[in-house]
């Protein structure tokens, strides 16, 4: 089954990390760039998926009338599974009851939260717009008003943050009614006002051994609480797994819709245009064909990326090819050094190796 991911560029203000294609200031042209994704997606008429994620941007800015259009058209032009999972990201102080029963009666089965930290200070400093008793609340009103299924985004490293406060934005998370929990390192995009500020001397991060420090603590405290890893970054309680992330990271095949989105049919990639009213006006795509080599590279890198590792059988029916053969030296290092483990058949990276999976995952490029 393929995947469907539609970009939604519009924002109420680009957070001072994001170097997303967003906008803060194009709401004029919302419904014509509704048209030109509604158009995008009857290319694919009749395809059949089982995940739909919608992200931005911020889907939740969309008036409620709107954010039906677009579910809608989910399942009037694909042809949707009955076991589907159907994301749609949320910022809290973005939605109310209007749009929540919009989301629900569309179809859309989870939400998944940017909340980021439950520190005022730390928003204020990444530019959110919200507050943590905003995002607290919003969280219970997902739940009560019928979600089962709630996601909620964290970041760890961020301008001024200590382990006291994170300790505490992590006890916050897990009182919360969500099954699902993702935590990123904060990272320093160029061009971003938190890159300017930050060559400018004017932002205090963790260095890198709290860094590693705070991943830990996020690690085992999640584990403690009911939320098993799968990947470096997500958390969820058993059964609630990201099904349509999960297919960017074991190269499965997925669709995307709108300005900056990538589709991958299993040898192409393809980018639509970053430029919104290029997009809008006539959508150029650009097209990559991926070598035998680019593909075993990805499916090394983001399979890796997830607990369970990567598996010599199936690397072997996806390429006719023995993995040792290709990268024997490399897995039979990082194995004996501590880096990796192999249990006969999957090669997985140990807390060691997550630790330095960067460089880890340059060896297969």
């Amino acid at each position: 089954m393929k995947g469907l991911y539609i970009h939604i560029p519009f924002c109420i203000r680009k957070c001072k990390y994001c170097d997303f294609v967003s906008f803060a200031d194009r709401y004029d042209i919302i419904d014509k760039y509704i048209e030109a994704v509604i158009k995008e997606a009857h290319e694919y008429h009749g395809e059949k998926i089982d995940t739909i994620f919608m992200g931005g941007g911020t889907p939740s800015v969309l008036s409620a009338a709107r954010i039906e259009r677009v579910c809608k058209m989910c399942f009037d032009v694909f042809d949707v599974t009955e076991d589907y999972e159907f994301t749609i990201e949320i910022n809290p102080g973005t939605v109310d009851n209007e749009k929540i029963r919009a989301m629900l009666g569309s179809g859309v089965n989870r939400v998944s939260v940017g909340v980021q930290s439950f520190n005022d200070d730390e928003l204020l400093k990444i530019g959110r717009i919200h507050d943590a008793v905003t995002a607290y609340n919003t969280i219970w009103q997902l739940k009560e008003s019928g979600f089962k299924n709630i996601s909620l985004d964290l970041m760890t490293a961020l301008p001024s943050q200590t382990m006291r406060s994170l300790k505490n934005t992590l006890n916050t998370a897990v009182s919360l009614p969500v099954t699902h929990i993702s935590a990123y390192s904060l990272i320093i995009e160029e061009g971003t006002p938190l890159e300017k500020e930050y060559s400018k001397g004017e932002l205090v991060l963790p260095d890198d051994d709290i860094d590693r420090e705070m991943y830990s603590y996020t690690v085992d405290l999640l584990k403690e609480k009911g939320f098993y890893q799968y990947e470096i970054s997500n958390f969820s309680k058993q059964g609630y797994e990201c099904r349509h992330n999960i297919k960017y990271w074991t190269g499965e095949k997925y669709i995307g819709l709108g300005a900056a989105a990538h589709s991958y049919n299993g040898s192409k990639r393809y980018s639509n245009s970053q430029n919104i009213d290029e997009y809008i006006s006539e959508n150029k795509r650009e097209v990559i064909v991926l070598s035998q080599e680019d593909k075993i590279s990805e499916f090394i890198i983001t399979g890796l990326r997830m607990n369970k590792g990567i598996s010599e059988k199936m690397f072997f029916e996806r390429f006719g090819k023995d993995i040792k053969d290709i990268f024997g030296r490399e897995l039979k290092t990082f194995v004996h050094s501590g880096f990796m483990t192999f249990d006969g058949d999957r090669y997985s990276l140990t807390p060691k190796g997550i630790d330095v999976s960067n460089s880890i995952l340059c060896e297969f490029v």
